[in-house]
């Protein structure tokens, strides 16, 4: 993955959240909240002259014939909406998650020496170019019930996160447990699952928080019903973290070793 190119999309959420001290427990009973940790790379990408709809698709369908590290356990892409996205100058974002860091280093290794990969990032920089000078590490956790049954497009909203002074991870473990018994009241049937990312790099941001819906209008609805139902659970995260965003993206599922 020199210059990894992508599609990418996340939406949703008026909500802040917080993150742990670069680490949140690891789940060891089953009322534990917190799934996870997980390993993910994030790459800025920038579309180039040939970029349209019928050349991503083939370069997505390319790339799932190459010899992909059995480290990676899923890739996907972040497109942000225009005039809902704070990043001028980024077409999206790839997101490769693998077993470990460990299983992360090695796949690069194996991929900067495998010739076809090497030929399929060159033959695409001109459709989309992703910088992997800047490779961004974040362990990440999945603390709730993943209610996903299709991750081929979905819609993401993203939140940049830093802790309030004197707020630390155990603020934000029992936001999340509020949270989490918020879903299960007021959640509906639409496809949702969220994330809470800690970088593994000198960051601006304490921990990211993603959403993640089926599409756009149930984001749109997920939106409403926190408004309605939700504000006294926002009021506690406010005080554990302050949040900028959220950032918005149409997302789609690039590689996933069961659907290769």
């Amino acid at each position: 993955m020199k210059n990894i190119n992508k599609i990418f999309s996340f939406v949703f959420i008026l909500f802040l959240a917080s993150c742990a001290d670069n680490e949140m427990t690891e789940t060891s009973e089953t009322n534990e909240p917190n799934v996870g940790p997980f390993y993910a790379e994030f790459l800025a990408c920038k579309a180039g002259p040939d970029f349209n709809q019928e050349n991503v698709a083939k370069m997505i369908a390319d790339f799932n014939q190459l010899n992909i590290s059995e480290g990676v356990t899923w890739v996907g892409g972040y497109a942000p909406v225009e005039g809902q996205n704070r990043y001028a100058g980024v077409n999206g974002w790839w997101e490769i998650n693998w077993e470990s860091k460990e299983a992360a280093e090695a796949g690069w290794k194996e991929w900067m020496a495998d010739e076809e990969a090497m030929a399929w990032d060159e033959s695409t920089n001109s459709i989309l170019e992703c910088d992997n000078s800047q490779v961004l590490g974040w362990d990440f956790y999945l603390p709730g019930e993943t209610m996903f049954e299709d991750w081929s497009s979905f819609a993401t909203g993203t939140l940049e996160c830093n802790y309030n002074e004197g707020k630390s991870s155990d603020d934000l473990k029992a936001n999340i447990e509020q949270y989490n018994k918020w879903v299960a009241e007021y959640g509906s049937d639409d496809d949702y699952a969220y994330g809470v990312y800690f970088p593994q790099y000198e960051a601006e941001q304490d921990f990211l928080w993603l959403n993640w819906h089926g599409d756009m209008d149930s984001m749109k609805a997920g939106n409403e019903s926190w408004a309605e139902t939700g504000q006294s659970i926002q009021a506690e995260f406010n005080k554990t973290a302050t949040c900028t965003g959220p950032d918005i993206y149409n997302s789609a599922e690039i590689y996933s070793p069961e659907s290769s």
